[in-house]
């Protein structure tokens, strides 16, 4: 019987490429498993940190998830199933060749192989749309709401795509003001483009906006304004991204 000193385990990086024929690849998470599914984790990177495009962190995040539920409960991935996966993807999204790795504590292990491989450059991120979505898509999943970012319905891509637990639906926007941005067109069509589909779907709308975090001289705060007032008249609840824990969407 394996003790804590001695049991082995296996790791592999899953990977992401946006371009296949160009074959550039980024790391998207590590994936660690005992050889016969007894203990394993997998410890991925915020999806802002691999692509700015949100059709693509859809899919993204699709398969994440859905790894993450095999990783859930008893009899989780095995180093069988790892080695399945390394063979049968190799497209945009693969898995590289399992290698050994001796396993006193799971925790501490995955978390070494995570800043090793898939952890993002600490210093310098902006506070883009795409990382406080990070943050909205997180914290309602944590309230127990199924989440589909970066998802469309019928003609209309939105950031998110909600289902609460009385099944409504609801589309979420979210919009930074706090990124460093000279100009802030494409944010309002972003906005403007969230309120046509709602009129066009005739579902509920909820945004998310991530405030300037310093008085500003980049026309951050006229631009915020003037989206306040279109999603005002319009009638949809906004909220800060720190508020959003405390917001119940079945009441809204």
């Amino acid at each position: 019987m394996d003790t804590d000193m001695t049991r082995k385990g296996f790791y592999s990086v899953l990977r992401w490429r946006s371009d296949v024929t160009r074959d550039e690849a980024r790391n998207v998470a590590v994936l660690l498993v005992g050889a016969e599914g007894r203990f394993g984790g997998i410890r991925s990177a915020p999806i802002s940190s691999i692509s700015p495009r949100l059709h693509e962190q859809g899919l993204l995040d699709e398969m994440l998830v859905g790894l993450e539920r095999q990783f859930q409960g008893e009899g989780g991935p095995t180093l069988e199933t790892l080695q399945r996966m390394h063979d049968s993807l190799y497209r945009s999204l693969y898995l590289t060749e399992p290698k050994p790795v001796a396993v006193p504590d799971v925790g501490a292990v995955l978390e070494a192989l995570y800043r090793a491989y898939a952890a993002p450059r600490p210093a310098g991120r902006q506070v883009t749309k795409a990382v406080v979505l990070d943050r909205v898509v997180t914290t309602l999943r944590k309230k127990g709401f199924e989440v589909h970012r970066g998802t469309y319905i019928e003609d209309f891509i939105f950031d998110a795509v909600v289902e609460s637990r009385r099944k409504r639906k609801s589309a979420v926007e979210v919009l930074s003001f706090a990124a460093r941005l000279k100009n802030w067109s494409p944010v309002e069509h972003d906005a403007g483009h969230f309120l046509y589909a709602l009129e066009q779907l005739n579902i509920r709308g909820v945004a998310v906006i991530q405030p300037p975090s310093e008085p500003t001289h980049n026309g951050a705060s006229t631009s915020l304004g003037r989206v306040r007032r279109w999603l005002g008249k319009a009638k949809v609840p906004t909220f800060a991204p720190n508020d959003l824990a405390e917001v119940d969407l079945d009441s809204l």
